[in-house]
Parts: C-alpha cells; structure tokens; sequence
C-alpha cells in the first residue's frame, strides 16, 4: 500500500494528475496490493452467524424496507425445482452491506423457495443453458449460486407444513455443483 501511495504522491505532485493515479494504482493491483477473494467473502453471512430460532419463537423473522429492496447472492442447496418454484436451503447471503448483516443473517442456515422466471437465465461452467437444458440441469443440480430479491411475506410460499417460508425473485441460477 505504501508504494501505491508514494507512486499517487509523486505524479500528482508532478501534475500528471489523475491519469498517473490510475497507473499507480493498477500497478499496486498488479503486485497484489489489492483485496482478494478473502475479502469478498467478508461480504457473506454464513449459517454459522445465523440467528437460531427455536420452533414457537415469540420473535419472528423481520426485515426492513431497505433489506427488500436489495440484490443478495445466495450460496444454496438445492432439490430439484417443482415447476416455477425451486426448494432451497440457504447456506450463505452475500453482497450484504454491513448494515443489513443482522437480518441476513435470519435467512443464513434456512430454507426459502426460488421463483424461477420468465427472465431468469440458468448458467452451467459458463454457458448460458435454455428450455429443456436448462430445467435438465436445475433439476440435478446438488448446489447453486442464485442472484435474488427477497419478496414481502405477502408474496411468501409455504413449506410441507403450511408455514410461510421467505421466497424470492430469481434473476440467475449459477450451477456449481
């Protein structure tokens, strides 16, 4: 970090200016002065951070207006998909700013339902999979990397037991297993 900043310092004193700082700090990426995939995963919440909710609790899963609104990458087990709707167990939130972290973590280590759209595109080692191939691949799929908005409760389905569980608006399914 200190050759990025030295590197900053020097041009912009010079008055290369911004351009110079740009070089600089693609030469700092290059020698690996930059965050890494470690990093990137401090922006998860596992199920190990998860909020335990016993059966019967008095306190009920809540989010705010601003979680709702947000596009979280889920890391999922999945069971094959029931026509549009695809079981998941949830084993990581990702893309979560620290601030929205506490109520990530209620859905971290819980069960939910996919809504597989018209617009939803199914993705396999890069390719990008259609129709029948893509609902082939979903279906024997073990775990997905799925990009999602979370629905109001309203709008939740129900698990074997009638309970509502949290439900959401798939863009992409990501098969990574």
């Amino acid at each position: 970090m200190r050759l990025c900043r030295s590197l900053t310092f020097v041009h912009v004193k010079r008055g290369i200016g911004s351009a110079a700082a740009g070089v600089a700090a693609a030469v700092a990426i290059g020698i690996g002065l930059h965050p890494g995939p470690a990093a990137a995963a401090s922006h998860c919440v596992g199920a190990e951070e998860a909020r335990v909710h016993a059966a019967g609790d008095d306190d009920p899963v809540k989010f705010t207006a601003a979680f709702y609104r947000r596009l979280f990458t889920l890391d999922v087990a999945l069971d094959g998909a029931d026509g549009s709707q695809l079981p998941i167990s949830i084993e990581q939130v990702c893309d979560v700013p620290r601030r929205l972290r506490k109520q990530a973590a209620q859905l971290a280590g819980g069960d939910g339902v996919a809504l597989l759209l018209s617009r939803t595109t199914v993705w396999q080692d890069g390719t990008e999979l259609f129709g029948r191939d893509a609902a082939t691949a979903i279906d024997g799929a073990d775990t997905a990397s799925i990009r999602v908005r979370m629905k109001r409760p309203p709008g939740w389905s129900e698990d074997e037991d009638g309970n509502p569980v949290p439900t959401f608006r798939t863009g992409r399914v990501e098969i990574t297993d």
